[in-house]
């Protein structure tokens, strides 16, 4: 049997702002190193909410309720690693 594959249902499409803050913090990633070493960022209207080494499920429930939608999170590698 075929695993079953969720699609998205209108309602929960995510919306243009979190695309563009997504680019935005892909363009912005090299200034959150020097920043946000070895961290976690949470992004939302093209500025960073939260950092820290744990963004709790908590901590960004909160935000997305807040801003009414999932905030960008990524991990900010303070150096590149080779495995």
């Amino acid at each position: 049997m075929a695993p079953k594959i969720h699609a998205l249902q209108e309602k929960e499409r995510l919306p243009a702002e979190f695309w563009e803050d997504h680019k935005w913090a892909l363009d912005h990633y090299a200034d959150f190193r020097e920043k946000y070493a070895d961290m976690w960022v949470a992004i939302a209207d093209k500025k960073v909410v939260a950092f820290g080494e744990d963004l709790t499920d908590e901590r960004q429930k909160s935000i997305h309720k807040r801003i009414g939608r999932p905030p960008i999170t990524l991990f900010i590698e303070g150096q590149a690693r080779i495995l």
